[in-house]
């Protein structure tokens, strides 16, 4: 895992990392590239917290830490907000610099969209939409056009927390997965449906035959989405107008990965059970 090209304005820790980036194990690699992209923040975090965030053990911090130099996650503080690092243009300096450009004002309104999704997950309908994908025997999972890869991607993800997940397609597999079980009768099945602006043609056609067929319906959309209140209690809005050129899938994104959480803290123990019995399977294929 390299690190970026040498800056003339790196602050100290980053010379530090610098120096040894050619020798570190891989997940040296990974603490060292996270303090540096990180170090506008690092007088938050602990060891544990780091540990936490680059998924390696406290134990491998503080060791990686006393390598570059620091006895301990409070020396390291101590440097950052020493008088030679603030020679250098730290990490927060650019974050500001950039808060003031076109850039900036983005990320801002992308940001206040997240925090605003607050009010959604604070609604009645929340804690019941996420029982009805938790309870269900089988959940479907569609999205369109430009946000397919987003609903593909929660669906690969929900499917590491709980099984029976699927990503359907109308043009694919015309909803052949909807046709009933002769095995299993009265199953309960939910839909998600992932759409924004411009709404696909066949979105509110799906939803009402899933509907028909007894499917419980989700919706994960845009703030301006209208027509799915009528067929489902359950539409969560994002808001995805930041002032950019495309509509921002920055907050569904956030929305379908709360969606994901929340369904395994009904079962935390179980979502914790399939993955960690994930890797078994996988490492047979070379994948990683």
């Amino acid at each position: 895992m390299a690190l970026p090209p040498p800056d003339p304005a790196d602050s100290p820790l980053a010379a530090r990392l610098r120096d040894v980036e050619a020798k570190l194990t891989r997940s040296e690699a990974m603490i060292s590239q996270w303090l540096l992209l990180n170090e506008a923040t690092l007088a938050l975090e602990t060891g544990a917290s780091i540990a936490s965030k680059t998924g390696v053990s406290e134990i491998t911090v503080s060791r990686f830490l006393r390598r570059i130099g620091f006895r301990g996650i409070a020396e390291l503080k101590a440097e950052i907000g020493s008088p030679a690092a603030n020679l250098h243009i730290s990490a927060a300096e650019r974050y500001m610099r950039l808060l003031d450009g076109e850039l900036g004002i983005l990320l801002k309104r992308d940001a206040d969209a997240i925090l605003s999704l607050g009010t959604q997950i604070a609604r009645p309908e929340w804690d019941a939409a996420i029982t009805t994908i938790d309870q269900a025997d089988e959940v479907f999972v569609t999205g369109f056009q430009t946000v397919r890869g987003l609903a593909e991607d929660f669906a690969r993800r929900l499917g590491i927390v709980r099984g029976s997940v699927r990503y359907v397609s109308a043009h694919d597999s015309g909803l052949v997965e909807w046709i009933p079980s002769l095995r299993r009768a009265n199953e309960a099945r939910v839909l998600v449906l992932v759409d924004m602006v411009p709404y696909a043609r066949e979105a509110e056609t799906i939803v009402r035959t899933a509907r028909g067929l007894g499917i419980s319906v989700v919706v994960v959309t845009d703030e301006l989405n209208t027509w799915a209140q009528s067929h489902t209690p359950f539409v969560f809005h994002a808001s995805t107008k930041a002032g950019a050129f495309l509509e921002s899938t920055g907050p569904l994104a956030t929305l379908l990965n709360l969606v994901t959480h929340a369904v395994a803290g009904r079962d935390p123990e179980k979502a914790r059970k399939r993955l960690s019995s994930w890797p078994a399977f996988l490492r047979d294929l070379g994948l990683y």
